[in-house]
């Protein structure tokens, strides 16, 4: 399986993946009490084999024009810029916070791996994942539909967006679902001046987004998973920000599938059939370890209403549901 190149829209990113641990596949475990959390670690790592020739990768990155109108998300305020950034965390994370009750939980470098060799991977697996939350409009009819089918979730956090919804970002661990890291501005400029990562820039909203999250969950909070708005292949020079989140225990990683609902217009799918063929393809394909990109920022309505029918047709081709800790 490869990365999925695509473009991104309005709070969207482009993303490669990442890789967690082994384990058998996951089975959605039941909603858990509200008022418990508690830290639950990964399993051991994979033994690793020989990767598998990739196949050619179906969308496109971010374009230089797309960058330009596209960062920041209208859909988020930015703050004011934060001050010099830290060039190393005070508390490396260990493993995320996560609900009793919550199973298949797995560390971003585990799954990473898995994506470029599927044979390494415990089953098949789906990480149905939702980017830029917590949002007080759309969140809470995500939330509803996992409930309804007893499947979990990733949250990809962006930390400006923390202390608008609160009780959300707290309802998203007490039902089992996992808590990732995707910046705290969302903001392509500052992060990627030039189409260039700012690595202490990355480390600085890597450690801010975790703090506001802390805020709310409380100390014991950490993850793995960090992914970059607008998705690692859309960028350049990215290797000494991958080493920032590498000395702060945690991997990037992106999606090889999507629900499209942050496309462009002309390819963003406007019904519910049609949004379920292309959150559904990989099944078609044959794909072993699914990263599925979705939204649960404002507008997303579509997103929510055809979530159901993508959640049986997995469960009907025999995927197990993944979260990534």
């Amino acid at each position: 399986m490869t990365w999925m190149k695509m473009s991104v829209c309005t709070a969207v990113v482009a993303v490669t993946l990442v890789a967690c641990s082994p384990g058998p596949p996951p089975s959605a475990g039941p909603s858990a009490d509200p008022s418990s959390a508690v830290a639950q670690a990964p399993p051991p790592a994979p033994a690793a084999t020989t990767p598998p020739a990739a196949k050619p990768t179906r969308t496109t990155p971010v374009t230089p024009e797309q960058s330009a109108t596209q960062s920041p998300s209208p859909e988020m305020t930015t703050p004011e810029p934060p001050t010099t950034p830290p060039t190393t965390p005070t508390t490396p994370p260990a493993v995320d916070t996560v609900a009793p009750g919550a199973s298949g939980v797995y560390t971003a470098a585990q799954v990473h791996a898995w994506v470029k060799d599927p044979t390494a991977a415990p089953g098949k697996l789906l990480f149905l994942t939702f980017d830029d939350g917590p949002s007080n409009l759309i969140t809470p009819k995500v939330l509803d539909a996992l409930k309804a089918a007893q499947v979990h979730a990733t949250f990809f956090i962006v930390g400006q967006e923390v202390p608008k919804a609160p009780e959300i970002l707290k309802r998203e661990v007490a039902e089992g679902n996992s808590i990732a890291l995707h910046s705290l501005t969302h903001d392509y400029k500052k992060l990627y001046p030039g189409r260039s990562a700012n690595a202490e820039r990355v480390a600085s909203e890597f450690d801010k987004t975790l703090a506001a999250v802390r805020e709310v969950l409380g100390p014991d909070f950490s993850t793995t998973a960090w992914r970059y708005p607008g998705g690692h292949m859309s960028w350049k020079h990215m290797a000494a920000a991958d080493a920032a989140l590498e000395a702060r225990g945690a991997t990037w990683i992106d999606w090889n599938a999507m629900t499209g609902d942050a496309e462009p217009k002309k390819r963003r799918p406007t019904t519910v059939p049609a949004m379920v063929a292309m959150a559904t393809q990989p099944i078609t394909d044959g794909e072993q370890v699914v990263i599925l990109l979705a939204h649960d920022s404002r507008g997303k309505d579509l997103t929510v209403a055809s979530l159901p029918q993508i959640i049986d047709a997995y469960k009907a081709a025999g995927y197990g549901f993944g979260t990534l800790s």
